[in-house]
C-alpha cells in the first residue's frame, strides 16, 4: 500500500513543472501578453503552481487596469511572449487589499534566517561584504 502512495505521489509532483518556470497569461480590455515568475516568499516555504497562476492573473490584472487575466498554454516548443514581470506575496495582498496596502509582515525565523545568512556572508567575505 505505500509503494502505491509513493509512486501516486511520483507521479503527481512530476505533472507539476518546476516553480520558477515562467507562467504564460493574456490579458483583455486593454490587451496585453505576459510571462509571469513568482517569487518565493522563502527558500523554506514554496507555493503551489495553482497559487502562483492566482497571484499572477490577479496582480497583473491590476496593476496593469485590464479587465481579466488568465493563463494560456506555452506553444509546443515554443517560449512565452510579451513583459516579463516578477510578482510577490506582497503585491498580491497590496492589489487585493482595498486600500491598497500591503497586510503580509516577514517573520521573526525569517528575518532572523536572512540576519545570519548576512552575517555568514560577511565573516566569509573576510569583512569585505559587510
Amino acid at each position: 500500500m505505500y509503494r502505491v502512495l509513493i509512486l501516486a505521489f511520483t507521479g503527481f509532483l512530476a505533472a507539476y513543472p518546476a516553480h520558477a518556470e515562467e507562467m504564460c497569461l493574456a490579458c483583455d480590455e486593454p490587451a496585453a501578453s505576459y510571462r509571469c515568475t513568482v517569487e518565493q516568499p522563502s527558500e523554506k516555504y514554496k507555493l503551489g503552481r495553482t497559487l502562483e497562476q492566482e497571484i499572477c492573473s490577479k496582480v497583473l490584472a491590476k496593476t496593469g487596469q485590464h479587465s481579466k487575466c488568465r493563463m494560456t498554454p506555452v506553444p509546443e516548443g515554443g517560449a512565452c511572449t510579451g513583459l516579463a514581470r516578477t510578482v510577490t506575496v506582497t503585491d498580491y495582498q497590496r492589489a487585493m487589499s482595498p486600500s491598497g496596502e500591503p497586510t503580509y509582515e516577514v517573520g521573526a525565523f525569517e528575518i532572523a534566517r536572512r540576519n545570519v545568512h548576512d552575517t555568514w556572508q560577511c565573516v566569509l567575505s573576510m569583512f569585505k561584504d559587510c
